[in-house]
């Protein structure tokens, strides 16, 4: 005996067994039936109600084929996404080492079909409550994996719910220097150094793009420093590439009061070809990460400025040029930032800046 109903069949094989089956057209033309019988016509239609669901949710795919996929367990798949994205090397190495030391381990045998939203909460409980950029950026990997799951078809809603979990608040408030503290850490900075400095705080380049200047990359008169390339560092090696947005690509006017000490540093630490490394490190390779947070933390600590740090340079060089009036798209242009947003960041910081002034000036 079967029956029809609104959409597919339910089907009692025979009354001696009292099991019922259920089948459907499918999307394709096809007919579908359920890859094993139920005892109660209620389990029935319930499978009946869920392909269907899959089908206007536009994410249905024959369940012949989900039982080949079944298995798959995520780590399998995020490998191979990984592997399959266009990726910059750092950015390859880095997921790979995210995915292995922190969603591996507790969700790497786990079949993409059984990630629920309570086992991802459950894991992201546990992830590294004292570093909240890693424990974001796991996230951020993990969502991204399901999400490609998703369009694959290979489940059929994203288990990473958590939308603030991808961001991560800054434990460390970020600061800006005055031009006069900017001068004086760059006096007590390296000789080899000092440009390097001044050019982070005042042009606003970042840390990799200082790495990667070369000698043609700076007008002849110390005007201009044109941004190219920028260097990262993933796993001991180096890896030289286009700056990290589109808008980093870019050239910047650099202020008069520091061309002398630039052409000074390209005179005597600069060699003559026109693709030397303008800030060479160890063995005229590029300059390491510590090369220079070590020098800017100690000028920092010479001038009571503790645990100063190079981002910290591209910050005053922003929150200067805001100072000067500049409107957002001429900062964005400058620090060569792609939105719109971190650039208000600065504005709003100049503009506290100067309510600071108006009421020191009312104290007098």
């Amino acid at each position: 005996m079967s029956k029809r109903r609104g959409w597919g069949t339910v089907k009692r094989r025979t009354p001696k067994s009292g099991r019922y089956r259920a089948s459907y057209i499918g999307p394709d033309g096809k007919r579908y039936a359920a890859d094993h019988t139920y005892a109660a016509k209620v389990d029935a239609d319930a499978w009946l109600s869920s392909e269907r669901a899959l089908i206007t949710a536009g994410v249905w795919t024959p369940p012949t084929d989900r039982v080949t996929t079944a298995g798959k367990t995520l780590l399998a798949y995020a490998e191979a996404r990984i592997a399959q994205r266009t990726l910059t090397p750092r950015t390859r190495r880095g997921y790979e080492e995210t995915l292995k030391n922190h969603i591996a381990p507790a969700l790497g045998d786990v079949p993409l079909t059984e990630l629920t939203v309570t086992r991802i909460r459950d894991w992201y409980a546990a992830l590294l409550p004292d570093k909240p950029t890693a424990r974001a950026h796991a996230y951020g990997l993990l969502h991204s994996v399901c999400h490609d799951a998703v369009k694959e078809q290979l489940i059929s809603t994203n288990p990473c719910v958590e939308r603030k979990a991808m961001s991560a608040k800054r434990t460390r408030k970020i600061r800006a220097l005055t031009a006069a503290q900017l001068t004086e850490v760059a006096e007590h900075s390296p000789d080899n150094l000092k440009a390097a400095v001044l050019i982070g705080g005042w042009c606003g380049l970042r840390a990799g793009e200082l790495k990667g200047l070369r000698r043609m990359d700076i007008a002849e008169d110390g005007s201009v420093v044109s941004v190219r390339q920028a260097v990262t560092y993933r796993g001991g090696d180096y890896y030289p590439g286009t700056p990290k947005t589109e808008a980093g690509v870019r050239d910047v006017a650099v202020p008069t009061r520091i061309r002398a000490v630039v052409l000074h540093h390209l005179s005597e630490y600069t060699g003559t070809n026109p693709a030397s490394l303008v800030f060479p490190g160890p063995d005229d390779g590029y300059m390491t990460d510590w090369q220079l947070r070590r020098a800017v933390a100690a000028a920092g600590n010479a001038v009571g400025i503790e645990n100063l740090r190079p981002h910290e340079l591209r910050h005053t060089a922003a929150t200067l040029a805001a100072q000067t009036g500049a409107t957002t798209k001429e900062l964005m242009s400058r620090i060569g930032h792609a939105t719109a947003d971190a650039a208000l960041l600065y504005q709003h910081a100049s503009a506290e800046r100067d309510a600071e002034i108006a009421r020191k000036l009312d104290e007098m």
